[in-house]
């Protein structure tokens, strides 16, 4: 197959998937409040007062009040009062949204301290603040774009080339980072699922599991000694297109490799930021008023958790619609479809709330390097060549050396 074909056929694949788990979404989801009486009858409207008496607004405009006996429960005995869309949405505590927007807010800022210790391992030095905006210009594209979190990394990959001469090992220093999050992403699904006695976190076992033991094998085999001297994956390399890219690639990935201290540190800030960003999206289901309270932390963050590896892994960008659905699965005993639905939506707009310095730094160009650091690099590059030449021509002068010597004795 053509690789445009191929590629249309995959978008096509993508959009059909985002559609129908929308479509399913949305079947469940009210747009107005419903209200359920003993008597069986179901009122639809708008919860103007909650209380004794509830009152309600329905459709012709005219108020109706229910005493709270009047009111049908369900298992738990809660009155079944669910409510709609628009008032989850409307009636959101925007002091809860606003906090959650600032502890969202850091997560830019980590997610640059962890690239630049990533390019550091491979001798590539771009600055702190460099880094900085690299990391806001890539969440922006993430999330801003229908292209979802691929444009996001194929940019930012793009970006870092334009800050050094060695672009291989900067462009595949972005996939290394992106394997390190959606790793610890999987670790913390698995121990909380493992450890905590949810039931619905059962389902998710056998998958978090499955992927860990084949991460760990894949891995395993890939920097094994014994493996690589066995196979000797540098002479397949070399019949493959691009092989001298390809060498770099592996050259590099077993380089973060050798530097324990610092894929520690980079688990360590991958794992606080992602603790921030689970934690914004924690106040955002209580600013729609989905039950919470400390019992429940730690099963909201696997849930959570659950949604962040569904939008790093191929599929609708960003998860649109996957995401929702299984939002729709877990936190269904927590709240109604469309408070989930809604604590989905918001969730999504604090993120990108959060990335819009990416939008004037994309826009702008401020990615690229300053012209002092670009003379700088310039100079280096120079410097790299002429050492290397100087290498080999010392390596030449000793073995026309050697063979003189020879000739000698």
């Amino acid at each position: 197959m053509h690789p445009t074909s191929r590629r249309t056929l995959f978008n096509a694949i993508r959009v059909i998937i985002c559609v129908l788990a929308l479509w399913l979404v949305a079947r469940g989801v009210a747009l107005r409040d419903r209200v359920t009486l003993r008597t069986g009858e179901t009122l639809v409207g708008y919860v103007v007062e909650t209380g004794d008496p509830l009152v309600l607004r329905l459709s012709d405009g005219t108020r109706r009040s229910i005493p709270a006996d009047a009111l049908a429960v369900d298992d738990q005995g809660q009155p079944r009062v669910e409510l709609g869309l628009w008032t989850a949405v409307a009636g959101s505590r925007h002091d809860l949204l606003a906090l959650a927007v600032l502890i969202f807010l850091p997560v830019g800022f980590l997610q640059g301290v962890r690239l630049r210790v990533l390019l550091r391992v491979q001798s590539i030095d771009v600055g702190l603040w460099d880094c900085v905006k690299l990391s806001f210009a890539g969440n922006f594209l993430n999330f801003a774009t229908p292209l979802g979190s691929n444009a996001g990394d194929v940019a930012q990959a793009y970006f870092i080339t334009t800050h050094t001469h060695r672009k291989t090992e900067a462009a595949s220093t972005i996939a290394f980072d992106r394997a390190i999050g959606l790793t610890t992403l999987v670790l913390c699904v698995a121990l909380i699922a493992f450890l905590s006695g949810a039931e619905r976190l059962r389902l998710v076992r056998p998958y978090v599991l499955g992927f860990l033991i084949l991460a760990a094998a894949a891995v395993a085999l890939y920097f094994s000694p014994a493996v690589r001297r066995r196979l000797r994956p540098g002479r397949w390399l070399e019949r493959l297109p691009a092989h001298e890219q390809l060498r770099r690639i592996d050259q590099a990935a077993r380089t973060l490799a050798g530097h324990l201290p610092a894929l520690a540190l980079s688990w360590l800030i991958t794992l606080l930021l992602q603790v921030l960003a689970i934690g914004a999206y924690y106040t955002v289901a209580l600013a729609v008023g989905m039950e919470g309270g400390w019992s429940r932390v730690l099963e909201y963050y696997a849930y959570f958790y659950a949604g962040a590896v569904i939008q790093a892994l191929p599929g609708p960008p960003q998860g649109l619609g996957t995401v929702e659905l299984a939002y729709r699965y877990f936190f269904a005993p927590y709240g109604s479809a469309s408070q989930i639905v809604s604590m989905a939506l918001l969730g999504r707009i604090v993120v990108l709330v959060c990335a819009l310095p990416g939008l004037w730094i994309t826009m702008t160009g401020a990615y690229r390097p300053r012209e002092g650091d670009a003379d700088a690099r310039t100079v280096s590059a120079d410097a790299e060549a002429t050492g290397r030449s100087n290498d080999a021509t010392a390596r030449e002068l000793e073995r026309n050396g050697a063979s003189s010597r020879t000739h000698v004795f």
